[in-house]
């Protein structure tokens, strides 16, 4: 008797670098293996990645996707994609960030017959057509997510039930085809480690009583890190000891630089570029702090509540499925410096307070946001649309 063949998934994303994405794939790449044949496809991969995916035994396959637009090279990039899928034969590519996803489903409707096209898996981590604050260009975002997770995916996953809602209600996809599955983590990485939160302390020129508010995010406009520079500056003559830590890169360190300088924080204000021991930094932390003004559900406040901090956060896409306001974190509008100076300054003044926000978010994140559970929920999903397409007609799998 042949064993039961195991459903080959191609996992497509834009790029491996340092971020919540990549991260994502990775905890769901994990997952994955018991049960299913696994390829990463990718245009970018970061050392580390490449690392743990080869340590997993998952095999890595470069295509030639380009970040910002250049039609030649996601011609060749979906080329490429069509070729691998008729070669390995994939049953469902699940795809991630918006040129993979577009490659993709391009790739995917090339094959010939329809009934030899895999099944089309979208993760919108974000969408643009919530996420941009340009009128023009969010009614732009609203066609293509249309044309994109309406009409050419099998699937869609959002990250959250609140993004799901919205999604909904601007008719980007039939409720048949949209799903709301929660990130999750491995927890177990970010458990408090206060040997390490010393160690880390110190190279962070964080003296013993000082408060260190950490954000990791990347450098860019959706991340509010100006509201987050301003609110230092408003409570930084009643809280001198107050510091902010800064992780992450992108375009705009520049500019924050020279916003903290100006305000009167810039000695106060550590920028600490990419990193590879977040886990670490977060065990050091007092705070973290994320002041988006568009968000999917970030991981990096998953993993700040795993690691049992207090979290201060803006009221945007999921968070709030994530942060209970009182309970868990602070909660403020966003793009409201004063708001959330506030909420800092009250998580600065009582320790006790942090100790048990931080305790009940670890323990929340536990019980909910798991990597395990995550997948699970994913698997259902690939289950469900691969049993929906056996039932279809012969002739109707399009």
């Amino acid at each position: 008797m042949s064993a039961i063949r195991k459903p080959r998934v191609a996992q497509i994303v834009t790029r491996m670098d340092v971020g919540g994405v990549p991260d994502h794939v990775l905890t769901l790449t994990r997952g994955l293996l018991l049960n299913h044949d696994v390829t990463l496809i990718c245009g970018a991969i970061d050392p580390r990645h490449a690392a743990a995916l080869a340590a997993m035994g998952v095999e890595v396959v470069m295509a030639p996707f380009s970040r910002l637009p250049d039609p030649l090279r996601d011609l060749r990039a979906v080329r490429a994609l069509r070729a691998l899928m008729v070669a390995r034969r994939f049953d469902i590519i699940h795809t991630h960030m918006s040129k993979a996803a577009l490659a993709g489903v391009v790739a995917a409707r090339l094959i010939r017959p329809a009934a030899a096209r895999p099944l089309v898996v979208n993760t919108a981590h974000n969408l643009g057509s919530l996420a941009l604050s340009h009128p023009l260009l969010r009614r732009l975002f609203k066609v293509y997510d249309r044309m994109l997770l309406g009409g050419a995916c099998d699937a869609v996953i959002v990250v959250s039930e609140r993004v799901r809602a919205r999604a909904l209600a601007l008719g980007l996809a039939p409720p048949d085809k949209l799903f709301a599955i929660p990130n999750g983590i491995a927890t177990e990485r970010f458990a408090p480690d206060q040997a390490q939160a010393a160690v880390r302390r110190a190279a962070l020129n964080v003296a013993p009583g000082e408060t260190l508010i950490l954000t990791v995010a990347r450098l860019v406009w959706f991340k509010g890190l100006d509201v987050l520079i301003d609110a230092l500056a408003l409570i930084a003559r009643r809280r001198p000891g107050a510091k902010l830590v800064i992780v992450g890169a992108g375009p705009l360190r520049a500019a924050l630089e020279q916003r903290a300088q100006a305000l009167g924080v810039g000695d106060r204000v550590t920028f600490t570029g990419e990193r590879s021991d977040v886990p670490q930094l977060l065990a050091a932390a007092d705070i973290f702090a994320l002041t988006s003004v568009s968000e999917g559900m970030p991981i990096s406040i998953l993993e700040a509540m795993a690691s049992g901090l207090a979290v201060a956060a803006t009221e945007v896409g999921g968070v709030g499925e994530l942060v209970r306001d009182g309970e868990t974190g602070l909660l403020t509008p966003p793009r409201d410096p004063a708001a959330f100076a506030a909420a800092l300054e009250k998580l600065i003044a009582d320790p006790a307070l942090r100790a048990r926000m931080g305790a009940g978010g670890r323990a929340r994140v536990e019980a909910e946001f798991t990597g395990p559970a995550m997948t699970a929920r994913t698997a259902a999903l690939y289950e469900q649309a691969l049993e929906r397409r056996r039932r279809l007609p012969k002739g109707d799998a399009a």
